[in-house]
């Protein structure tokens, strides 16, 4: 297992927008066998602050994804709503073990 997670800061007046439109990826990015779980959280105090837990079964599948046309879409119609750049931190599952996922 290989779980991500996307910081997002969006522009105070694209936050609507965004959030439809990285909802509508989830939704299709989930289909995608090498995903075992794909959230969108927003920060409660900062409704301008995401993060996008991303669980992917294996090390290849983030490259997978990013190939998908859903991908392609959201990160065109996303990139002139970010408020700073994206960044992703990376994380190996420690417990339970990857016989509880998907």
């Amino acid at each position: 297992m290989l779980i991500v997670q996307v910081h997002v800061h969006v522009k105070e007046d694209a936050i609507d927008k965004f959030l439809s439109a990285t909802v509508e990826n989830a939704r299709e990015s989930v289909k995608e066998p090498g995903i075992a779980r794909f959230d969108v959280i927003q920060e409660r105090e900062d409704r301008s602050r995401f993060v996008l837990l991303e669980i992917y079964r294996s090390e290849e599948d983030p490259l997978k994804h990013k190939l998908t046309k859903h991908y392609e879409v959201w990160r065109d119609a996303v990139e002139h709503m970010m408020a700073e750049p994206r960044f992703s931190v990376k994380y190996h599952n420690k417990f339970p073990d990857d016989q509880g996922w998907g």
